[in-house]
């Protein structure tokens, strides 16, 4: 794989109808959605958003998948995501996190983190990046300072929440894919802040996209949402083929 130009590959595009093709398998009492060749070099850990393991965040990962990916998604939230049909909430977006600190604090979600790269270890994975969309945008920049991880890339796609103190002790690149509703101000600067320290990070705009096109609120049916949509998958690849395994 890493002999290949990106743009080589040809990755499948969305499709409004679908079903996944990854498997949950148990680490511990953890559900976890594993797809793509078991024991690959480079694997990818996934933190999905607020409303959890969604079937549009799976086809996103699917699609990672296809070109020699592991690719990981624990339930962090335990089968209790914040209810779609309850957006927006009564109480704001605090409201939100209060829900979803119940079982997916930082502190549970890297314990959760750390035992699904081990169990990937256990199969053969030696490189690791992770992605995190939404509230796991955030998250995933605090999984990408943790030392012993030694995560080799971070994507944060549509994130919310990123402070700047977190993004300085990222220890590896970042992707950043933020929408139309995240803001340019806000994001730009944490985009400053990590590629000061890793030159090649990246940043990709998508004005015209809403917040949440690559997860749970994607719509797939739609042309452009989808075009932006496939467009941030091969991103993500791209970014991935250039990153891991490529540490010194």
């Amino acid at each position: 794989m890493s002999a290949l130009n990106p743009t080589c590959c040809t990755l499948a595009p969305v499709q409004p109808e679908y079903v996944s093709k990854g498997e949950i398998v148990k680490i511990g009492a953890l559900d976890v959605y594993v797809v793509g060749p078991k024991g690959a070099k480079n694997a990818i850990l996934v933190n999905y958003d607020i409303f959890g393991d969604h079937p549009n965040t799976r086809q996103v990962l699917d699609i990672l998948s296809s070109h020699g990916f592991r690719v990981a998604m624990p339930d962090l939230c335990r089968g209790d995501p914040w209810d779609a049909k309850n957006w927006p909430p009564a109480g704001g977006f605090a409201e939100v996190l209060a829900h979803i600190n119940k079982n997916a604090s930082y502190e549970s979600i890297a314990a959760d983190m750390r035992a699904t790269q081990a169990h990937l270890k256990a199969e053969g994975s030696q490189h690791f990046g992770v992605i995190g969309f939404c509230w796991g945008g955030m998250m995933a920049a605090k999984l990408a300072a943790e030392p012993d991880l030694k995560l080799e890339a971070f994507v944060a796609a549509h994130p919310a929440g990123i402070q700047l103190d977190v993004a300085a002790g990222a220890k590896c690149p970042l992707l950043l894919l933020p929408a139309k509703d995240d803001p340019k101000e806000t994001f730009d600067e944490v985009f400053r802040v990590v590629s000061a320290i890793h030159p090649s990070s990246k940043q990709v705009r998508f004005d015209d996209a809403h917040h949440g096109f690559l997860a749970a609120r994607a719509d797939f049916k739609n042309e452009l949402l989808a075009k932006r949509a496939n467009e941030g998958i091969r991103e993500m690849h791209d970014f991935f083929v250039a990153h891991l395994g490529k540490s010194a």
